[in-house]
């Protein structure tokens, strides 16, 4: 259990999460799926706020998909991993990818991946040549268009020199599955982005209605419970986040039962229960945070597609 403050303003942001992800979760309980419980528990994830004098307690589901959790997480490894950052000469991002995958291939393809990435490092440990200094990190997405997922790694290393040695051999090891367009080799300027989620929740089709976003015209983008939830399964038991080269492991697990300080609302012994879109005192109907979602964050949440679905749109 940690002690740490929190504000109004934070709250709003996780009501804000809370909100997002729950008409998806409802979808992905309706599923005939071994996660159904899990997915109810991140549903439930801060539900009911305990909040006595300026102490507030939460309970957390800890579940990689929970965007709750997730905000919490990306703040701890992100100070976890800050020195070994700091310590980087010259960081850049580099992604790796293979072709995408069937799903009865995603799994053991991720497996693979991982078992490629230790072998490049070990052949460097044998050649005495120094280790790849790096944190790498595995995601996945949903293709509708062609019913396949697509894992693939994000690292931060250390010397632009390393990560091309790095690039090499991943292109040697996969000829026929990866393609250099796929590849990518960056300047790192924003470390926080490595520890976001390992999937995004929505996926787009080439065949979608167009809306305009920032003048851009762009596909919508869709929530696919039934590969979301078919991805949580693969990668069961996988480390997502992985340092290499002597960087030191942090632990990414979040406590299930938080206190912590509030700065900005006023001291009382008040049990703070979430309905709708915001936490609300049952016994005089006032509202945490007072977040409201916008048409667009309502509109999000609503779009929910399923295989059937794209099916009968081809």
């Amino acid at each position: 259990m940690e002690n740490n403050n929190c504000t109004r303003d934070s709250l709003k942001k996780r009501a804000k999460c809370k909100y997002a992800q729950k008409d998806l979760l409802r979808h992905l309980i309706k599923l005939n799926s071994p996660y159904a419980d899990k997915y109810d528990d991140t549903l439930q994830c801060s539900s009911t706020l305990i909040q006595n004098g300026d102490q507030l307690t939460s309970r957390y589901c800890n579940h990689r998909w929970c965007r709750i959790c997730n905000r919490i997480r990306t703040a701890k490894l992100m100070k976890g991993y800050k020195n070994a950052l700091d310590a980087m000469v010259d960081p850049y991002f580099v992604t790796l990818t293979i072709r995408n995958v069937k799903i009865e291939n995603l799994r053991s393809s991720i497996k693979d991946m991982i078992a490629t990435i230790r072998k490049i490092q070990d052949l460097r440990r044998k050649k005495e040549i120094p280790l790849m200094q790096c944190i790498r990190k595995i995601e996945c997405t949903y293709n509708p268009d062609s019913d396949t997922y697509h894992p693939h790694f994000h690292l931060i290393i250390d010397k632009e020199n390393v990560a091309r040695e790095l690039l090499e051999a991943w292109l040697i090891r996969y000829p026929e599955q990866s393609e250099i367009w796929g590849q990518d080799i960056t300047k790192a300027f924003d470390p926080i982005e490595l520890f976001k989620y390992f999937t995004k929740l929505t996926a787009k089709s080439k065949t979608d209605e167009k809306i305009n976003v920032k003048g851009m015209l762009i596909n919508k983008e869709y929530h696919y419970p039934e590969a979301l939830d078919l991805i949580f399964r693969a990668i069961e038991g996988i480390r997502i986040i992985q340092p290499m080269g002597g960087i030191k492991y942090i632990k990414d697990g979040i406590d299930g039962v938080e206190v912590q300080t509030i700065e900005d609302v006023e001291q009382s012994k008040t049990i703070w229960m979430y309905k709708r879109n915001d936490w609300v005192d049952m016994s005089t109907g006032e509202l945490l945070t007072g977040y409201e979602p916008t048409e667009m964050e309502y509109n999000y949440s609503k779009r929910i597609r399923y295989f059937a679905d794209i099916k009968n749109t081809t």
